[in-house]
């Protein structure tokens, strides 16, 4: 019997986290050594990150409990990294003993521990298409849920660190040269490329103006075809 569960990740505004690997660094120093440990015992984990204001995303949290030196002053956004996994009842305590611990050691915070409905999340409107039976929502929350899986593990595989400043990364972080092909760019062209996908990439186009009406910027959207 599984425990579904999950966890959200605040960090503090220390020089650990103060750039833009902030979420790699979570990733490397709190979540890969509890998946490690845990491996055998996860029926599977995602992850994902934010960095937005408490107003939002905050229905499975108390922000309230995040103290406010946490908070960004000059947009008020807090970043945080959810964390959701499928553990052994029985490892399901000493999985978040372990991970409240790292989480304390590197002046984290944390809400609380929830569970977490995989079907209301990965089954809901937002990833599944009509007919929205309840089988197709169970159906499709597994395919889901096992899609992330793989993006996590991909992530803690690709891992790069710790470095002298104890951050991590991963590979395209070192290659910003939009002509060098990096594994996560080859992983983003195969689903874009499979499935179809609309990407757009929205361009400041300088309008031509004329003497009475001088040039103005237009935002005009580029669909990315692979």
């Amino acid at each position: 019997m599984n425990d579904i569960r999950q966890i959200r990740i605040f960090v503090p505004r220390d020089p650990l986290f103060l750039h833009s690997l902030w979420a790699e660094t979570v990733m490397g120093h709190v979540i890969m050594p509890i998946v490690t440990q845990y491996n055998s015992h996860l029926a599977w984990f995602w992850l994902s990150r934010y960095d937005c204001p408490k107003e939002m995303d905050s229905d499975d949290c108390d922000i309230s409990q995040i103290p406010l030196e946490f908070m960004d002053p000059q947009n008020n956004h807090y970043r945080s990294i959810r964390f959701r996994y499928s553990v052994t009842h029985s490892e399901r305590t000493g999985l978040e003993v372990a991970c409240r611990t790292l989480i304390y050691q590197y002046n984290c915070a944390k809400s609380d521990f929830l569970d977490y409905s995989v079907v209301g999340d990965l089954g809901n409107d937002r990833h599944t298409e009509e007919p929205r039976t309840p089988q197709r929502r169970q159906e499709r929350a597994q395919l889901v849920v096992e899609n992330y899986y793989s993006i996590a593990k991909l992530i803690l595989h690709a891992l790069i660190g710790p470095d002298s400043n104890n951050r991590f990364c991963l590979p395209h972080h070192h290659s910003l040269d939009p002509q060098q092909e990096t594994p996560f760019r080859v992983f983003h062209h195969i689903f874009c490329n499979a499935t179809d996908v609309p990407l757009y990439v929205t361009a400041l186009h300088h309008g031509p103006g004329v003497p009475w009406n001088p040039p103005e910027q237009v935002a005009i959207a580029h669909r990315v075809y692979f």
